[in-house]
């Protein structure tokens, strides 16, 4: 039977003892971790009593999104180029109350199929 020589004991307890140094580390980070769910928690909690409290939020919300969407929908937009085809179609629509009565037409017309599409669910 042969015995391990001093060196390789050596190396074996360095190796060791920075495993458990190492351990250690994560062991303390884990017990430090340990109260993070009872923390997010208690956040959930308080901001659902403050939405609780405070019902205006769900209004004011939606109302500043939708304020400055409309902001960011006024800045100048950059006319898209358009195919050959699209430019006669747009060019050959009619001018003046002609015009205007086509383009409310189209939108009654859609406004009429939408309104057929979901009669069912109403009645």
């Amino acid at each position: 039977m042969k015995l391990p020589s001093s060196e390789s004991l050596t190396e074996r307890r360095a190796i060791l003892t920075a495993q458990i140094a190492r351990q250690r580390g994560e062991l303390a980070g884990a017990y430090r971790d340990l109260g993070k769910p009872i923390h997010y928690a208690e956040y959930g909690l308080r901001s659902f009593g403050f939405l609780r409290k405070n019902p205006w939020v769900f209004i004011a919300f939606p109302a500043v999104f939708n304020v400055g969407a409309t902001l960011l929908g006024l800045r100048k937009k950059k006319p898209a180029r358009l195919a050959p085809s699209q430019r006669q179609s747009i060019e050959a629509r009619p001018k003046g109350f002609v015009g205007h009565a086509m383009k409310w037409g189209g939108y009654g017309v859609s406004l009429f199929r939408l309104y057929r599409r979901v009669r069912p669910f109403f009645l």
